[in-house]
Protein backbone atom coordinates (compact mmCIF):
# COMPACT_ATOMS: atom_id res chain seq x y z
CA UNK A 1 0.00 0.00 0.00
CA UNK A 2 2.93 2.57 0.93
CA UNK A 3 4.48 1.77 -2.30
CA UNK A 4 1.44 1.90 -4.27
CA UNK A 5 0.55 5.78 -2.80
CA UNK A 6 2.80 7.95 -4.63
CA UNK A 7 2.41 10.65 -1.44
CA UNK A 8 4.15 8.78 0.36
CA UNK A 9 7.29 8.30 -1.64
CA UNK A 10 9.11 11.10 -1.36
CA UNK A 11 9.19 11.80 2.56
CA UNK A 12 12.12 13.61 4.40
CA UNK A 13 13.77 11.97 7.86
CA UNK A 14 10.89 13.91 10.31
CA UNK A 15 8.26 12.82 8.40
CA UNK A 16 8.89 9.05 7.87
CA UNK A 17 10.10 9.24 11.82
CA UNK A 18 6.48 10.46 12.47
CA UNK A 19 4.63 7.95 10.46
CA UNK A 20 7.22 5.05 12.70
CA UNK A 21 6.09 6.76 15.99
CA UNK A 22 2.30 6.69 14.91
CA UNK A 23 2.75 3.36 13.75
CA UNK A 24 4.59 1.90 17.44
CA UNK A 25 1.74 4.09 18.94
CA UNK A 26 -1.14 2.35 17.39
CA UNK A 27 0.49 -1.22 18.09
CA UNK A 28 0.95 -0.44 21.93
CA UNK A 29 -2.64 0.44 22.09
CA UNK A 30 -3.83 -2.56 20.02
CA UNK A 31 -1.28 -4.55 22.28
CA UNK A 32 -2.45 -3.29 26.04
CA UNK A 33 -5.92 -2.07 24.85
CA UNK A 34 -9.17 -3.74 26.98
CA UNK A 35 -12.09 -5.28 24.93
CA UNK A 36 -15.24 -3.74 25.81
CA UNK A 37 -17.16 -6.45 25.85
CA UNK A 38 -16.43 -10.31 26.85
CA UNK A 39 -17.27 -12.15 24.19
CA UNK A 40 -14.59 -9.27 21.98
CA UNK A 41 -12.21 -10.67 24.26
CA UNK A 42 -13.19 -14.22 23.25
CA UNK A 43 -12.44 -14.01 19.71
CA UNK A 44 -8.96 -11.89 20.71
CA UNK A 45 -8.32 -14.88 22.56
CA UNK A 46 -9.29 -17.73 20.18
CA UNK A 47 -7.26 -15.51 17.39
CA UNK A 48 -4.09 -15.15 18.83
CA UNK A 49 -3.81 -18.71 20.28
CA UNK A 50 -4.35 -19.96 17.02
CA UNK A 51 -1.95 -17.70 15.51
CA UNK A 52 0.31 -19.14 18.59
CA UNK A 53 -0.11 -23.18 17.97
CA UNK A 54 0.80 -22.35 13.91
CA UNK A 55 4.18 -20.76 15.16
CA UNK A 56 5.29 -23.34 17.53
CA UNK A 57 4.02 -26.01 15.12
CA UNK A 58 6.44 -24.57 13.20
CA UNK A 59 9.19 -24.21 15.31
CA UNK A 60 8.43 -27.90 16.02
CA UNK A 61 9.29 -28.69 12.57
CA UNK A 62 12.00 -26.39 12.00
CA UNK A 63 13.88 -27.60 15.51
CA UNK A 64 12.24 -30.42 16.51
CA UNK A 65 11.35 -28.45 20.36
CA UNK A 66 8.74 -29.45 22.13
CA UNK A 67 6.51 -27.04 24.00
CA UNK A 68 3.11 -27.45 25.29
CA UNK A 69 0.67 -24.81 26.46
CA UNK A 70 -2.09 -24.00 28.74
CA UNK A 71 -4.92 -21.75 28.59
CA UNK A 72 -7.62 -20.44 31.08
CA UNK A 73 -9.85 -17.34 31.60
CA UNK A 74 -9.25 -15.25 34.10
CA UNK A 75 -12.73 -13.78 35.51
CA UNK A 76 -15.57 -16.08 36.17
CA UNK A 77 -17.42 -14.51 34.04
CA UNK A 78 -15.50 -14.58 31.24
CA UNK A 79 -16.83 -16.49 27.92
CA UNK A 80 -13.23 -18.09 27.28
CA UNK A 81 -12.97 -21.46 27.87
CA UNK A 82 -9.99 -23.30 29.32
CA UNK A 83 -7.49 -25.08 26.17
CA UNK A 84 -4.06 -26.86 25.76
CA UNK A 85 -1.76 -27.42 23.41
CA UNK A 86 1.23 -29.55 22.49
CA UNK A 87 3.47 -30.30 19.84
CA UNK A 88 4.25 -34.12 18.65
CA UNK A 89 3.60 -36.21 21.73
CA UNK A 90 4.72 -34.13 24.40
CA UNK A 91 1.27 -34.41 26.46
CA UNK A 92 2.47 -37.89 26.99
CA UNK A 93 4.59 -36.48 29.78
CA UNK A 94 2.01 -35.55 31.87
CA UNK A 95 0.32 -39.19 31.65
CA UNK A 96 3.37 -41.03 32.21
CA UNK A 97 5.11 -38.99 34.87
CA UNK A 98 2.72 -36.80 36.76
CA UNK A 99 -0.52 -39.33 35.84
CA UNK A 100 -2.83 -36.21 34.88
CA UNK A 101 -4.33 -35.56 31.18
CA UNK A 102 -4.46 -32.63 29.71
CA UNK A 103 -8.10 -31.38 30.34
CA UNK A 104 -8.07 -32.24 33.38
CA UNK A 105 -4.84 -29.94 34.22
CA UNK A 106 -6.70 -27.15 31.91
CA UNK A 107 -9.45 -27.19 34.05
CA UNK A 108 -7.90 -27.77 37.57
CA UNK A 109 -6.22 -24.17 35.76
CA UNK A 110 -9.23 -22.37 35.14
CA UNK A 111 -10.83 -23.26 38.70
CA UNK A 112 -7.62 -21.82 40.92
CA UNK A 113 -7.79 -18.54 38.37
CA UNK A 114 -11.36 -17.77 38.89
CA UNK A 115 -11.34 -18.62 42.61
CA UNK A 116 -7.95 -16.61 42.84
CA UNK A 117 -9.59 -13.23 41.34
CA UNK A 118 -12.81 -13.93 42.97
CA UNK A 119 -11.09 -13.93 46.52
CA UNK A 120 -9.24 -10.21 45.40
CA UNK A 121 -12.78 -9.08 44.78
CA UNK A 122 -14.49 -10.23 48.07
CA UNK A 123 -11.59 -9.02 49.97
CA UNK A 124 -11.71 -5.78 48.44
CA UNK A 125 -15.18 -5.53 49.17
CA UNK A 126 -15.38 -6.20 52.87
CA UNK A 127 -12.21 -3.89 53.31
CA UNK A 128 -13.44 -1.01 51.47
CA UNK A 129 -16.73 -0.96 53.63
CA UNK A 130 -15.08 -1.36 56.82
CA UNK A 131 -13.01 1.83 55.98
CA UNK A 132 -16.78 3.35 54.62
CA UNK A 133 -17.96 3.04 58.02
CA UNK A 134 -15.17 3.43 60.23
CA UNK A 135 -13.80 6.31 58.31
CA UNK A 136 -10.56 5.30 57.96
CA UNK A 137 -8.04 4.25 55.12
CA UNK A 138 -5.62 2.38 57.40
CA UNK A 139 -7.61 -0.50 58.68
CA UNK A 140 -8.16 -4.13 57.54
CA UNK A 141 -10.45 -6.54 58.51
CA UNK A 142 -8.73 -9.28 61.53
CA UNK A 143 -10.70 -12.14 60.92
CA UNK A 144 -9.05 -13.62 63.26
CA UNK A 145 -9.77 -11.64 66.56
CA UNK A 146 -12.51 -10.12 64.60
CA UNK A 147 -14.75 -9.92 67.52
CA UNK A 148 -12.23 -7.79 69.97
CA UNK A 149 -10.06 -5.75 67.16
CA UNK A 150 -13.56 -4.48 64.89
CA UNK A 151 -16.50 -5.11 67.49
CA UNK A 152 -15.47 -4.28 70.29
CA UNK A 153 -12.67 -1.26 69.39
CA UNK A 154 -15.10 -0.06 66.82
CA UNK A 155 -18.36 -0.97 67.50
CA UNK A 156 -18.49 -2.29 63.80
CA UNK A 157 -20.99 -5.51 63.12
CA UNK A 158 -21.17 -7.37 59.85
CA UNK A 159 -24.03 -7.93 58.67
CA UNK A 160 -25.84 -10.09 55.59
CA UNK A 161 -23.00 -12.88 55.79
CA UNK A 162 -24.29 -15.47 53.70
CA UNK A 163 -25.47 -18.68 55.69
CA UNK A 164 -23.67 -21.85 55.79
CA UNK A 165 -20.43 -20.73 55.19
CA UNK A 166 -17.88 -20.03 57.95
CA UNK A 167 -16.56 -16.35 58.75
CA UNK A 168 -12.58 -16.32 57.30
CA UNK A 169 -10.90 -14.69 55.14
CA UNK A 170 -12.29 -15.04 51.46
CA UNK A 171 -8.50 -16.23 50.40
CA UNK A 172 -9.03 -19.05 52.89
CA UNK A 173 -12.19 -20.51 50.59
CA UNK A 174 -11.47 -22.44 47.70
CA UNK A 175 -15.07 -22.78 46.78
CA UNK A 176 -16.08 -20.93 43.95
CA UNK A 177 -19.85 -21.23 44.95
CA UNK A 178 -19.25 -20.24 48.17
CA UNK A 179 -16.88 -17.38 46.82
CA UNK A 180 -20.14 -16.12 44.98
CA UNK A 181 -22.41 -16.65 47.61
CA UNK A 182 -20.53 -14.00 49.55
CA UNK A 183 -19.69 -11.72 46.50
CA UNK A 184 -23.56 -11.64 45.83
CA UNK A 185 -24.48 -10.94 49.60
CA UNK A 186 -21.86 -8.15 50.03
CA UNK A 187 -23.01 -6.72 46.54
CA UNK A 188 -26.53 -6.59 47.52
CA UNK A 189 -25.83 -4.97 51.31
CA UNK A 190 -24.30 -2.19 49.37
CA UNK A 191 -27.23 -1.49 47.39
CA UNK A 192 -29.41 -1.62 50.34
CA UNK A 193 -27.54 0.47 52.12
CA UNK A 194 -27.04 3.16 49.29
CA UNK A 195 -31.07 2.89 48.56
CA UNK A 196 -31.71 3.50 52.40
CA UNK A 197 -28.96 6.81 52.37
CA UNK A 198 -31.19 7.98 49.15
CA UNK A 199 -34.37 7.97 50.92
CA UNK A 200 -33.25 9.15 54.23
CA UNK A 201 -31.96 12.50 51.75
CA UNK A 202 -35.25 12.61 50.41
CA UNK A 203 -37.05 12.43 53.28
CA UNK A 204 -35.37 15.29 54.82
CA UNK A 205 -36.24 17.54 52.29
CA UNK A 206 -32.74 17.20 50.27
CA UNK A 207 -32.49 17.43 46.53
CA UNK A 208 -30.62 14.05 45.07
CA UNK A 209 -28.78 14.98 41.80
CA UNK A 210 -30.08 17.75 39.23
CA UNK A 211 -33.23 18.45 38.32
CA UNK A 212 -34.93 18.50 35.59
CA UNK A 213 -35.66 22.23 34.09
CA UNK A 214 -39.04 22.95 33.70
CA UNK A 215 -40.70 24.25 30.65
CA UNK A 216 -41.88 28.17 30.37
CA UNK A 217 -45.24 26.75 29.36
CA UNK A 218 -46.04 24.07 32.24
CA UNK A 219 -49.32 23.57 33.53
CA UNK A 220 -51.28 24.46 30.24
CA UNK A 221 -52.83 22.20 27.91
CA UNK A 222 -51.22 21.64 24.35
CA UNK A 223 -52.66 20.04 21.46
CA UNK A 224 -50.59 18.09 18.86
CA UNK A 225 -50.16 19.57 15.70
CA UNK A 226 -51.27 16.60 13.00
CA UNK A 227 -49.42 16.86 9.50
CA UNK A 228 -51.64 15.56 6.72
CA UNK A 229 -49.77 14.25 4.12
CA UNK A 230 -47.35 12.28 6.37
CA UNK A 231 -49.90 11.13 8.22
CA UNK A 232 -51.89 8.84 5.44
CA UNK A 233 -48.90 7.29 4.04
CA UNK A 234 -47.50 6.34 7.49
CA UNK A 235 -50.84 4.67 7.96
CA UNK A 236 -50.62 3.12 4.26
CA UNK A 237 -47.47 1.65 4.20
CA UNK A 238 -46.74 0.70 8.71
CA UNK A 239 -47.41 -2.94 7.80
CA UNK A 240 -45.65 -3.58 5.17
CA UNK A 241 -45.99 -4.01 1.55
CA UNK A 242 -49.00 -6.03 1.84
CA UNK A 243 -51.10 -3.13 2.87
CA UNK A 244 -52.22 -1.49 -0.12
CA UNK A 245 -52.35 2.12 -0.84
CA UNK A 246 -55.04 4.87 -0.50
CA UNK A 247 -56.94 5.35 -3.44
CA UNK A 248 -56.81 9.23 -4.96
CA UNK A 249 -59.73 10.81 -5.04
CA UNK A 250 -58.90 12.48 -8.84
CA UNK A 251 -60.38 10.56 -12.01
CA UNK A 252 -57.76 10.16 -14.73
CA UNK A 253 -59.48 10.28 -18.16
CA UNK A 254 -58.68 7.42 -20.26
CA UNK A 255 -58.05 7.83 -24.11
CA UNK A 256 -61.34 7.13 -25.43
CA UNK A 257 -62.52 9.74 -23.13
CA UNK A 258 -60.72 12.02 -24.36
CA UNK A 259 -61.24 11.53 -27.65
CA UNK A 260 -65.20 11.60 -27.21
CA UNK A 261 -63.93 15.11 -25.50
CA UNK A 262 -62.35 16.13 -28.71
CA UNK A 263 -65.07 14.97 -30.76
CA UNK A 264 -67.65 17.75 -28.79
Amino acid sequence: MVKADESMQNLDAEEKQEYIDKLNEHRALQNMSVHATNSAAACDVRLTLDSVFKILDALAVRTGMYTCVFASRGHVYDTAQATWFGTDNVMDFWEDVLQMEADEIARKMEQWACVQNMQRVCTRLLNSGLRTIAKRHDIRINYANFDIAIKEKLSIDLRGWPEGISFQSPTSINDLNALLKIRNALKDRQRKKFNGQLAACRKRGEVVGKPRKKRSDAGVSRKRKRKENTSTSKRAWASGSSMQAPKSAEFIPTSEEESSEDDE
